[in-house]
């Protein structure tokens, strides 16, 4: 592995951490709004999937275990054949699905800590996972 790669896992790992010990503030009961109905760190417990749509129950677990199972091969595949580009964007989806899944395991429910506009709550995972399927979409349009 390059120099280069080496930081991205650092950074992926970096926000990871940053996710976790975020999610370990806001359940410790940490709040603040920085933008006065715009932005808040406050705890939302999302019981729901993604964008926090009321989806639960068995088949949710199992998709999301074999969507999570299927990335990190791809990944692993992709660091194999030395496309380390791509296997970034799967590493860093990688690294914010562990993140929400463990979360899941641990407390039957993603913890999201960022409202904005008072109606959506994300945490640091969210953005990596959106960011990792962003660069593939990308990647895949510069073939």
């Amino acid at each position: 592995m390059k120099h280069r790669e080496r930081i991205w896992v650092a950074v992926f790992l970096g926000l990871f951490l940053l996710d976790r010990l975020l999610k370990r503030a806001a359940l410790a009961g940490f709040e603040r709004e920085f933008v006065p109905g715009a932005l808040k760190f406050d705890l939302f417990r999302n019981s729901g999937i993604a964008f926090s749509l009321p989806f639960s129950g068995p088949l949710v677990w199992i998709a999301s275990v074999g969507i999570l199972a299927a990335v990190s091969l791809m990944a692993a595949r992709e660091f194999r054949a030395k496309r380390y580009a791509l296997a970034g964007a799967f590493g860093l989806f990688v690294f914010g699905a562990c993140s929400n899944l463990f979360d899941r395991v641990v407390y039957g429910y993603t913890v999201d800590y960022l409202i904005i506009l008072e109606r959506s709550a994300v945490n640091v995972a969210d953005g990596m996972i959106v960011a990792g399927a962003l660069w593939l979409l990308l990647a895949g349009r510069k073939k």
